[in-house]
């Protein structure tokens, strides 16, 4: 028997409990409605359309009892029935040796915090609807490498989001870095893709690393405040 009563969605009932179930669902899913109030709108539409674009080629933003996206939703909230899912090149998203810079996309955003990563999806998704082309260069990235870039002053700190992780050592993200597949770092235009990046990871409540005066860091979001990064190392276990 379904956990809902009614369709939730675009052109459903969207009764209240039923939305409040949906909403906790896509949260443990890892696809954020921002909140758990019962209350239909577009986060709620968004979340429900980004967790049906991992399995379906045209998402309808529609939730029906018993329908496929629910059952997968409910299938995703016990983890022990949930597969290892693997990247395109087949490696196991679960596997998270090897050098990250190198992973898939999809491994790449599967390495994100779980409320983190449906924001970032969001972005890239208005970045590919504005004619951009949008790639992740790193999303988690270990502490390893994060002290060796240091050294070579490409960064001024030795733990970054990128190095957030849960307490069991598995990668959970809060920063990713962006730039257009055609440009790299040497876009024309006077940064306009790195302007349209700023503007949709802010619309998104993100950090922008190029609103910051001593180091503009142009290709980078996050989704949390620099105060808060001390707090970020000691919940990866590593402070």
């Amino acid at each position: 028997m379904s956990s809902i009563g009614a369709s939730v969605g675009e052109g459903g009932a969207n009764r209240e409990s039923d939305v409040r179930i949906v909403q906790q669902l896509l949260t443990k899913a890892g696809h954020d409605p921002r909140g758990v109030d019962g209350d239909y709108g577009t986060n709620t539409r968004d979340a429900i359309i980004s967790f049906q674009k991992t399995f379906m080629a045209k998402p309808d933003g529609c939730i029906d009892p018993n329908g496929a996206t629910i059952r997968r939703l409910e299938q995703g909230s016990n983890p022990a029935s949930k597969p290892v899912a693997a990247s395109a090149d087949g490696a196991k998203v679960g596997d998270w040796s090897g050098d990250s810079s190198q992973w898939t996309q999809e491994k790449k955003l599967a390495s994100l915090e779980p409320s983190f990563r449906p924001r970032i999806e969001r972005v890239i998704a208005k970045l590919k609807d504005s004619g951009f082309q949008p790639k992740i260069v790193f999303g988690w990235r270990s502490v390893a490498v994060q002290k060796k870039l240091k050294a070579e002053g490409k960064t001024t700190v030795s733990f970054s989001f990128h190095n957030a992780q849960k307490p069991n050592g598995t990668p959970n993200a809060w920063a990713v870095d962006l730039i257009d597949a055609r440009w790299s770092w040497n876009e024309p235009d006077c940064h306009k893709f790195f302007k349209a990046l700023g503007a949709a990871g802010k619309a998104e409540g993100l950090v922008w690393g190029g609103d910051w005066k001593s180091f503009r860091d142009w290709a980078h979001l996050q989704g949390r405040q620099n105060s808060e990064l001390a707090q970020v190392k000691r919940e990866s276990g590593l402070a």
